[in-house]
């Protein structure tokens, strides 16, 4: 699970954001810049778009987003949705034969005729059940049981002890709102604050309010911002960390078996698509319509997956959607998901490997851990373990920010040799549920760019291989020798060159040049 929508205390009175307008501003649109012509750490799609792209004949290309769900409804990325040209809308039968009924814009694994899957354990959580149901454990698994119990009580004191100062901020919250009759204003929260009877924190919450609306904040951002605390820790203390917590019958399906891939639904909004729309975006929202933002990629239609629910995902679902994007056209697969705990690794394996055989791109989210992947896992992944090597159809992807060179990492970002290449995933402007706009920072927003910087370069040249759009990429990435501050530290300095195998910021201007002076050589060795 990748989620980094709240900020706790320093978020509620100090974050701010626009609403969504049709002219941003540099810190809404600084991922678009360019490292020479702006001194902004971006991919320079700018650039790319007024002095590469007009001149190109562009192919659409499917992009699947597996993900947590994405609002189709969208104002931006309506124009831009796959539509599978086989199935008759909501006629209730298969038409296209796929195994999937009315599959118009995608699938959900997560949803059933019992309901929609929206919180879920912890894989580890999962693991120690299963473990536990087990009559005979052998000394290895003994030793494991152990470790998930240590861990199951160390996390869930750690939720324990955080959500009382949560609650506090979340009552504090209801008790303004309420005051304000559901309303936030200034002038309500401001008469709020100088009652009678109201305390310190009261008092703090109110004035955080009055500062994020006068920041242009919306009440539904604020409320996500005071109230995201809250509800954090309170989900892993019912769902995440409660090993009695089991919601997956109504899918109707086994967990545990693999057989059978034709289950769940065509319900892709699940009950939470903010993740989900916020990655889809970034790829693909409609260019130049004046509504929020732009996409990346121009040429994207995109594919919905609902796989991810509010915790850890299962390997079966990830599995049978990489199977079902690749069967489907897809030609790029953006994952923003990760876990620390494998399950069904074997299944997963298979079908990466099914990918590559149908030349499907992989992009994954290298995680928010500020951890080296080198030295803990984050499942899925680009390493083969069979050979002991990289997959040459899939990125991993680190998340960089603008600003000084010494911040050029981002602080939550994972890192490592297994990370290919870094990308920004900090305060990334895109779309939200409800055709609504908000900056969020993550990995999980890294990938995407680094996916729409794909889809583009396989629009333009169809024939180039997944494994050749992945080294234009990797190659054509700006390198940064500078020391910037290690991810997970507050002062350790280290060269960005370590932190990645490329050691470089994926660039969209510099792959496209790329990868037409490898089409002119291709050409001209074939003239020879």
């Amino acid at each position: 699970m990748i989620r980094l929508g709240f900020l706790f205390l320093s978020a509620v009175l100090f974050y701010s954001t626009a609403s969504a307008q049709d002219s941003l501003s540099v810190e809404q649109t600084w991922y678009h810049k360019c490292p020479d012509a702006d001194r902004i750490n971006g991919i320079s799609s700018e650039r790319a778009y007024k002095e590469l792209v007009p001149y190109k004949i562009i192919q659409t290309v499917v992009v699947a987003v597996i993900d947590g769900g994405t609002d189709i409804t969208h104002e931006d990325l309506q124009e831009v949705l796959w539509v599978n040209q086989g199935e008759v809308p909501d006629d209730g039968i298969d038409n296209d034969g796929n195994g999937y009924v009315d599959d118009i814009h995608g699938w959900s694994f997560l949803s059933g005729s019992g309901g929609e899957v929206g919180p879920e354990q912890m894989e580890f959580v999962r693991d120690m059940n299963r473990l536990l149901a087990k009559s005979d454990l052998n000394g290895a698994e003994k030793k494991q049981l152990k470790q998930y119990q240590k861990r199951l009580k160390k996390d869930r004191k750690s939720a324990e002890k955080s959500i009382g100062f949560m609650r506090t901020l979340n009552d504090a919250y209801r008790e303004v709102e309420a005051h304000c009759d559901g309303v936030l204003t200034v002038e309500c929260a401001e008469a709020f604050k100088e009652g009678e009877d109201v305390g310190f924190m009261k008092k703090l919450v109110a004035s955080g309010i009055v500062r994020m609306l006068n920041d242009g904040m919306e009440q539904w951002e604020i409320e996500e911002e005071v109230t995201g605390g809250f509800t954090h820790f309170n989900d892993q203390l019912e769902y995440h960390l409660n090993p009695d917590f089991k919601p997956r019958s109504m899918v109707g399906d086994d967990p545990e078996s693999s057989e059978n891939p034709f289950y769940g639904d065509n319900r892709v909004y699940g009950p939470d698509a903010s993740h989900g729309t916020h990655v889809a975006g970034i790829i693909g929202a409609k260019r130049n319509n004046g509504l929020g933002m732009d996409g990346v990629a121009t040429n994207a239609r995109i594919m919905t997956l609902r796989v991810v629910p509010n915790g850890d995902e299962r390997d079966k679902d990830v599995a049978n959607a990489i199977r079902y994007a690749v069967d489907n056209g897809a030609k790029v697969i953006n994952m923003s998901f990760g876990k620390d705990v494998g399950h069904m690794d074997e299944y997963v394996e298979s079908a990466i490997q099914y990918a590559a055989e149908h030349d499907v791109l992989l992009v994954h989210a290298a995680g928010n851990d500020g951890h080296s992947v080198d030295k803990y896992k984050n499942y899925p992944n680009g390493w083969n373990e069979a050979i002991d090597a990289r997959y040459d159809h899939w990125i991993e992807v680190g998340a960089s920010r603008y600003g000084d060179y010494e911040d050029l990492a981002a602080p939550f970002s994972n890192y490592g040799f297994q990370v290919d290449v870094f990308a920004p995933g900090y305060e990334i402007y895109s779309t939200v549920p409800q055709s609504r706009y908000q900056s969020n920072s993550g990995t999980s927003m890294a990938a995407p760019v680094v996916s729409g910087i794909a889809t583009l370069i396989r629009g333009m040249y169809p024939e180039l291989s997944a494994a050749q759009v992945k080294q234009v990429i990797l190659m054509s990435s700006v390198k940064y020798d500078e020391k910037v501050i290690m991810p997970g530290t507050k002062k350790k300095k280290v060269h960005f060159s370590t932190l990645s195998e490329t050691g470089g910021v994926a660039n969209l201007y510099t792959a496209l040049t790329f990868a037409q002076n490898l089409r002119e050589n291709a050409s001209a060795t074939k003239d020879q």
